[in-house]
């Protein structure tokens, strides 16, 4: 029986969640700052691909942040 070749099917991505930068992090602050470059159409870095990038660095980093954080 021949094997029949299948298309993939296209993907779509859907737009970036914005980021929530830990407050008063200048780290975070400046991938906010790459991240509103990369999510602006008609900037010539855009790249949906790099905005969900930044979005998960920003995550790692506020994680790292909110765990060494004095307790309140």
């Amino acid at each position: 029986m021949p094997t029949v070749m299948r298309q993939p099917s296209e993907v779509h991505l859907t737009e970036p969640i914005a980021p929530r930068p830990y407050p008063g992090c200048k780290v975070c602050a400046a991938l906010v700052k790459e991240w509103v470059a990369v999510t602006e159409p008609a900037s010539p870095q855009y790249s949906l691909k790099e905005a969900f990038r930044l979005v998960d660095e920003i995550k790692s980093h506020r994680a790292d942040d909110e765990a060494s954080a004095p307790a309140l």
